[in-house]
């Protein structure tokens, strides 16, 4: 055995809030919405909580931003690839964007 995991035939989500990306290897492709949603919440904990309004968009095959809106559109996300590529969008990410542009330390010198 190489020590690398098998994740042929398995779901991938590459899930992106501002600058952080992550990469989920998913067991279960009958995932729900609100189940993908705790999921975020768990995955990019103090960056996201739970009473943040987020929007979840996938990156179709021509690059375009979709919005995932129930568990129906995650469902057809999912039958369109098997790396699913989620950007997350809510008011309280923007406001960490905002202040994290804003951060003197984060300023090129």
């Amino acid at each position: 055995m190489n020590g690398q995991l098998d994740l042929s035939g398995k779901l991938i989500i590459k899930a992106q809030l501002g600058e952080d990306i992550r990469r989920i290897p998913i067991h279960n492709e009958d995932i729900t919405y609100d189940e993908l949603v705790l999921m975020m919440q768990r995955v990019f904990r103090g960056k996201l909580l739970s009473n943040d309004e987020v929007t979840i968009k996938y990156k179709d095959e021509d690059g375009d931003l979709i919005t995932i809106f129930d568990s129906s559109d995650l469902s057809f996300a999912i039958q369109c690839s098997r790396i699913l590529k989620l950007t997350l969008f809510g008011k309280l990410i923007l406001l960490f964007q905002l202040m994290a542009s804003q951060d003197p330390s984060n300023q090129v010198k």
